[in-house]
């Protein structure tokens, strides 16, 4: 079950140097791969479950 109230965003930024003939670096390759997704809800061990009303409760602001 996803978690309403818990959202995940995780950023990955890979970098590579572009080199010319001679090694001098002229540049760099550079790619951003971001995932956003709702986390899974497990519960008893999640922070937003409510064991009182035995469902997800909002958390934060």
């Amino acid at each position: 079950m996803k978690c309403p109230e818990r959202y995940r965003v995780i950023q990955q930024n890979i970098r590579q140097p572009i080199l010319d003939d001679d090694r001098i670096v002229k540049g760099e390759y550079h790619v951003l791969i971001e995932n956003q997704a709702f986390c899974e809800c497990y519960q008893e061990q999640c922070a937003a479950w409510d064991k009182e009303k035995n469902r997800c409760r909002k958390i934060g602001g």
